[in-house]
């Protein structure tokens, strides 16, 4: 591999040090100008190598991103499931009820699975949107409660813990009595006060 060109090309050089060589016009050329030249080609070859090394880098990164998305829309659709489901389990029949047990069950290996990456549902202990955070969708009027207090959370969040890096931003449904209640048109306020 390259090392091994490198280390060649180092003992060719020390052996040739005594020795003076000819350039291509016929004139001696001293033994340090050659290692100087060649020194200039391997700091070439460095960088080169540490540039592609950056962008393999950089591509793993976005695929890791981009499954790492698809991950947590697969747990966004068990989240739908469960909301859905709540409530409802007495009027399953057993066929039912170990469907869902079934469903839970890949739900929690899919968080285990996850967690062993050090990856982490987003958790509001002060249950306040912050914004590197949180994405408001929507926005409602409640004088008991105070400006940014979370009312519900539409999608959750999560973050890697070994990075200290937020990967996707909670959806959430935030207190604002200072204005008018904005509406989301992503989450249907019907399902949250059942």
């Amino acid at each position: 591999g390259l090392k091994w060109s490198i280390w060649n090309d180092w003992i060719f050089l020390t052996n040739r040090y005594d020795h003076m060589t000819m350039s291509k016009q016929g004139e001696q050329v001293a033994p340090d100008t050659l290692l100087r030249e060649k020194l200039i080609g391997f700091q070439r070859e460095i960088a080169e190598l540490k540039r592609i090394n950056k962008e393999q880098e950089e591509a793993a990164e976005q695929r890791e991103q981009e499954l790492l998305l698809g991950l947590f829309e697969v747990l966004d659709a068990f989240d739908n499931l469960e909301k859905n489901i709540r409530g409802k389990e007495n009027l399953l029949n057993k066929i039912g009820q170990r469907f869902v047990k079934g469903t839970r069950a890949i739900q929690r290996k899919l968080v285990r699975l996850l967690r062993s990456r050090h990856i982490e549902p987003l958790k509001f202990p002060e249950n306040k949107a912050r914004i590197k955070q949180c994405k408001i969708i929507a926005t409602q009027n409640d004088p008991a409660l105070e400006n940014e207090e979370i009312i519900f959370v539409e999608k959750k969040g999560y973050i890697d813990t070994e990075r200290k890096r937020v990967l996707r931003k909670a959806e959430v449904v935030t207190v604002c009595n200072d204005v008018p209640p904005m509406i989301s048109v992503y989450s249907s306020e019907d399902s949250h006060n059942s």
